[in-house]
């Protein structure tokens, strides 16, 4: 009698360890997880947080915060994990409250941008040519062809290096974007010296010159780029 309830008791537990067993696997294999639904992860997820059935909740997701010393640093951090993103709770150094992530090499804040002021800029200042014998000058069509564009990028890629500086620390370079990604305004010439004033979707602008012009302090053009 007693050895038939052993070797139930073996069997009984064979059977729960084949269950562990299966279970583990069937996890592992699938490899995603559904928090807070009983409902299955989103195909292209692998984690898939959500309240309820239908996919909506009514809590957010609480980010690690953690007190950052420098965005150069990867502390409290051991070192610096590419794809790392955290609440930043610390304001010292170059860090202050908020959401980074890490690119591999630093922590990169992310930034909100307010629509009304981080989408434009003004043109970098060059010279616009009046003088009938420059390059820009057509004589047939008499414009004076300049594109802005390529100023700009040249300007802010800093390819000249006898005329262009950045601080000691500068860690990246001057974003350029693309032509295509870019509207081109004009939104303000001297009428007086300046007129046919056009430009292209390609940031290239032309202008003719007003007949028997005076230049003055008030002969200049302000230059607006907004991104898209």
């Amino acid at each position: 009698m007693k050895q038939a309830i052993f070797k139930l008791k073996q069997q009984t537990f064979r059977i729960a360890f084949l269950f562990i067993t299966v279970c583990f696997f069937v996890v592992s294999g699938q490899a995603q997880v559904t928090i807070g639904s009983s409902v299955s992860p989103h195909d292209d997820a692998l984690l898939d947080l959500k309240e309820t059935d239908g996919g909506t909740s009514g809590k957010g997701l609480l980010l690690p915060r953690v007190s950052l010393t420098s965005s150069l640093l990867a502390s409290p951090m051991v070192s610096h994990v590419e794809g790392m993103t955290i609440y930043n709770v610390a304001a010292t150094a170059d860090v202050t409250p908020g959401y980074y992530y890490n690119d591999g090499n630093k922590w990169v804040r992310l930034a909100i941008e307010d629509p009304a002021s981080s989408k434009f800029f003004y043109m970098p200042s060059i010279v616009l040519p009046t003088d009938p014998d420059s390059p820009e000058y057509d004589l047939n069509t008499e414009t004076f062809t300049v594109d802005l564009y390529n100023a700009y990028a040249t300007q802010f890629d800093m390819m000249n290096p006898t005329s262009s500086v950045s601080n000691a620390s500068a860690t990246t370079s001057i974003p350029v974007l693309s032509s295509t990604d870019l509207d081109y305004y004009v939104i303000y010439y001297d009428n007086d010296v300046f007129e046919n004033v056009q430009v292209t979707d390609a940031g290239v602008m032309t202008y003719k010159l007003v007949s028997g012009y005076t230049i003055t302090k008030k002969t200049f053009m302000n230059i607006v780029f907004k991104e898209k």
